[in-house]
């Protein structure tokens, strides 16, 4: 009967109509939805530090008072309740269709039972076709810009590199800008082209970040390109010839915004100097030591950094 209960209760959910869906989405629900476009997918376990953070003393009047035992059992009931409250938000959503969840693991399926050790591993979330297009109409997305379900779907071939990016995104709006209110007009735009006029060369940044009226072409670069490629194979993917058409598409473009834009190189696996200087240098020689490539282990580096060159004479 049980079972019978929560069916029914699913189905009801599922009755809601378009116009119903919006009307009941709350501003958790919102900021969750334009985070989960802008990031395109998005880790479960990510989740509870970012949306579902309310400290015990924020729901238990008692906390502060209540003797170290008692407050470590009232930390443990919080984390429960947190957890609850994101897997209800999580259920909610995918049952009134606006986004999908996927943990299997595949490779799992083709094993012996005895060897198999779970069917499902990390739960990612993305949103669905009916979601896509409700936050597009809530963030006033032009017809032309709209995102293809089927080429969103076709990124989780690549899922990991784009989580990578997202948490660039994650890092600057719960991090770096939550305090800084000059920071307050900013956007983030993940897999726009930016191209020369009549389109004759273009490039695709892992992201474009806008703060102002200034524009950062965002590359994530997790140490596997090779900054250079042997001149036997001066076609193929490297981070100089990478570079290359960044400064070809800016120097034949006549947007403002493209010409003055920075290319900001981030790469967080850096474990040595060495890589970081070896692209710096490769940037320099491109851009004949024109400061227009920054590159650091992490965005905040990168947003001092432009800022301290703007105070230069």
């Amino acid at each position: 009967m049980k079972n019978s209960t929560n069916r029914d209760g699913i189905e009801k959910l599922n009755e809601y109509t378009l116009g119903e869906t919006i009307d009941l989405l709350t501003e958790m629900d919102w900021t969750f939805l334009v985070d989960l476009y802008k990031c395109r997918c998005m880790k479960k376990d990510y989740m509870i530090d970012i949306y579902f953070n309310e400290s015990p003393e924020q729901f238990y009047k008692h906390y502060a008072v209540s003797d170290e035992l008692t407050q470590k059992q009232l930390e443990e009931k919080n984390k429960k309740r947190l957890s609850d409250k994101m897997d209800r938000m999580i259920r909610k959503l995918k049952s009134r269709g606006l986004i999908e969840t996927s943990s299997m693991v595949p490779d799992s399926l083709s094993k012996p039972n005895h060897v198999r050790k779970t069917l499902r591993g990390i739960s990612w979330l993305y949103l669905s076709f009916r979601g896509l297009r409700i936050v597009e109409k809530r963030l006033d997305i032009p017809d032309e810009a709209k995102l293809s379900k089927n080429e969103v779907d076709m990124e989780r071939v690549k899922k990991d590199h784009f989580w990578e990016i997202a948490k660039l995104y994650l890092n600057l709006k719960y991090d770096i800008f939550k305090d800084l209110k000059q920071f307050d007009h900013w956007d983030w735009y993940p897999s726009e082209t930016i191209a020369a006029d009549n389109e004759t060369m273009i490039v695709r940044p892992d992201a474009i970040l806008r703060l102002e009226d200034q524009f950062f072409f965002i590359e994530l670069d997790r140490s596997t390109e090779p900054v250079y490629r042997s001149p036997l194979q001066s076609d193929q993917v490297s981070i100089h010839n990478k570079l290359k058409r960044y400064f070809d598409v800016m120097r034949l473009s006549t947007n403002e915004y493209i010409r003055e834009g920075y290319i900001a190189i981030v790469i967080p696996t850096a474990r040595f100097e060495t890589r970081l200087s070896n692209i710096q240098s490769a940037a320099d020689k491109i851009f004949q030591k024109s400061p227009r490539v920054i590159v650091s282990k992490n965005m905040e580096d990168i947003l001092i950094r432009f800022s301290d060159m703007k105070k230069q004479p």
